[in-house]
């Protein structure tokens, strides 16, 4: 099984849902149900473009594309500082 860290070291690096799916070698809707978790645990930031993202520190250079006007936004995900000091600190 993929470890937390493993997954956080991924997304860190971005990538798309299908591009990190076949990385980690599972499918994309366990992929999905582990990063839900990771929110909920506060590992991993939801930002959603065009929802508040004002607040995003890259909202002044960001191009992602909002498609269809932005009702629900293109959804990303950050490392938060327990995400970062789990990769740092060696923490499973």
């Amino acid at each position: 099984m993929t470890t937390t860290k493993g997954i956080l070291r991924l997304i860190e690096h971005g990538g798309t849902l299908d591009e990190l799916a076949k990385a980690l070698d599972m499918s994309k809707s366990i992929l999905v149900a582990r990063i839900e978790f990771l929110v909920r645990a506060g590992y991993l930031c939801e930002l959603r473009a065009g929802h508040g993202c004002a607040e995003c520190t890259m909202c002044k250079t960001c191009n992602v594309p909002v498609p269809g006007g932005g009702k629900d936004g293109v959804k990303m995900y950050v490392l938060t500082d327990k995400g970062r000091e789990t990769i740092a600190g060696g923490k499973k």
